[in-house]
């Protein structure tokens, strides 16, 4: 068995006055660095790489970029480990709005893929303008974090939209980390005053391919509540990335699934407010042999600041008296399950064909039975979850943005609580027959 361990930062947002005299968040960073070398030497072994779902810079300024780079060595310096043992992915602070500014071709082009309404046709656009070598505008944004990234082989380009790298874990399975890019269209526009935030665009393409004997560790920075047509490749990314490393949203959480482990990360630089709570993450991966399946173990030590904003400490997010969050996927089942669920969509899918009469969902009883509901309610897509649940006052608006497995879990019991259960089914069902 092989043990890898990997440092994860995100949300950094270097300034060039990072490092000045009056840098203030100066001592945060060197935090870090102290409790690397105290507790993460102590809890980790054979530490692969520092893992960085972006936002390394601020603005997408070389400067900042130059600063980032200094820092990074220091906490590979920490574990003895190359300067190059950096994995990052492109964040919208990674990108130098100036330029998207300042090019109405750059504008233009963000835009035509923006307004498809439909995944093969955006994707089909995208495809357009990443083929066109004499003004790559999807890419020149991000010039300056190439320049950084290149030194990594974590830069992004029409000839490599996504990257890759392969760790050994067993003799037939591999760590795959993937890279892909969600800042593509970052613009102007991406958070305007009074309007939702711009949706960001992934693409078919960057979805991880599947294999077998592949363990896919996915690192992208904005979070799949973020994406454009998130109900059209999340379902397969669930599938194919096993272990999912996301940023942006400055919160952090867990969700544990089974058959996934996804981590949003909270900020090392997060603003100032009241709340401010600077965080990272130390995550360990293994994997044995039982019954004759592979079973992943993931293991998530998150790290935040302490209250007297010394040192870092174990997150109170963790179990008591652990300092780290635990989690088994059977990857042979998992691999099994994708491919008997391929069968049966076929199959289902042929059924459908063959049907010419209308079918309607209906409540054919008033008995209450709350395994379908929580089926049904898993059948539906994100949207319609978050708008059901919206109506019947089991969540807030507030907290809608950042909906995950443990808060729908926490909705369904206020549904129990309130006696809505059998309302909450209606609507289920009323959803499920629309989308028919």
């Amino acid at each position: 068995m092989n043990e890898l361990s990997f440092i994860h930062l995100s949300d950094i947002h270097f300034v060039k006055s990072s490092d000045d005299p009056s840098d203030i968040d100066k001592d945060l960073r060197d935090a870090i660095i102290n409790d690397l070398e105290i507790n993460g030497k102590e809890n980790l072994k054979n530490v692969a790489g520092i893992l960085v779902t972006g936002d390394i810079a601020f603005s997408g300024n070389r400067n900042e970029y130059e600063i980032a780079k200094e820092y990074l060595n220091r906490v590979c310096d920490v574990f003895h480990i190359s300067p190059s043992d950096v994995y990052c992915v492109p964040g919208n602070h990674d990108v130098n709005q100036a330029i998207v500014n300042g090019s109405d071709l750059i504008f233009a082009a963000q835009n035509a893929v923006d307004k498809e309404s439909i995944i093969d046709a955006a994707d089909k656009t995208f495809s357009r303008y990443i083929s066109d070598n004499n003004f790559n505008a999807l890419f020149k944004p991000i010039d300056e974090y190439n320049e950084f990234a290149k030194r990594f082989e974590c830069d992004i380009s029409s000839n490599n939209i996504f990257w890759q790298k392969d760790f050994l874990l067993e003799d037939d399975l591999k760590l795959r980390v993937v890279g892909i890019n969600s800042s593509f269209l970052s613009n102007r526009t991406d958070h305007q005053k009074d309007k939702p935030d711009r949706l960001m665009y992934i693409g078919q393409a960057q979805i991880p391919h599947y294999e077998t004997d592949v363990v896919t560790l996915l690192m992208c920075h904005h979070p799949p509540q973020c994406w454009k047509f998130k109900d059209d490749i999340l379902q397969r990314i669930n599938k194919r990335a096993d272990i999912q490393l996301y940023g942006h949203m400055h919160s952090q959480s867990v969700a544990i699934m089974d058959e996934n482990a996804i981590l949003y990360s909270g900020a090392v630089h997060p603003t100032r407010t009241v709340d401010w709570l600077p965080r990272y993450n130390w995550i360990t991966i293994s994997s044995k042999t039982e019954n004759d399946e592979r079973i992943l173990k993931v293991e998530i030590y998150p790290r935040c600041l302490a209250a007297d904003r010394d040192s870092f400490s174990v997150d109170s997010t963790c179990p008591q008296g652990e300092n780290h969050i635990s989690h088994e996927i059977n990857i042979d089942r998992k691999r099994k399950a994708a491919l008997q669920d391929r069968k049966k969509e076929a199959l289902i899918k042929d059924e459908i064909d063959l049907c010419t009469q209308s079918v309607s969902v209906t409540e054919t009883s008033e008995s209450i039975n709350e395994r379908k509901i929580i089926y049904d309610f898993y059948e539906i897509s994100w949207i319609d979850q978050i708008d059901i649940l919206t109506q019947l006052s089991l969540i807030s608006k507030e907290t809608s943005t950042t909906l995950d497995s443990k808060m729908i879990g926490e909705a369904i019991n206020r549904a129990r609580e309130q006696d809505k259960l059998l309302e909450l089914h209606k609507k289920i069902l009323n959803k499920m027959e629309e989308n028919l």
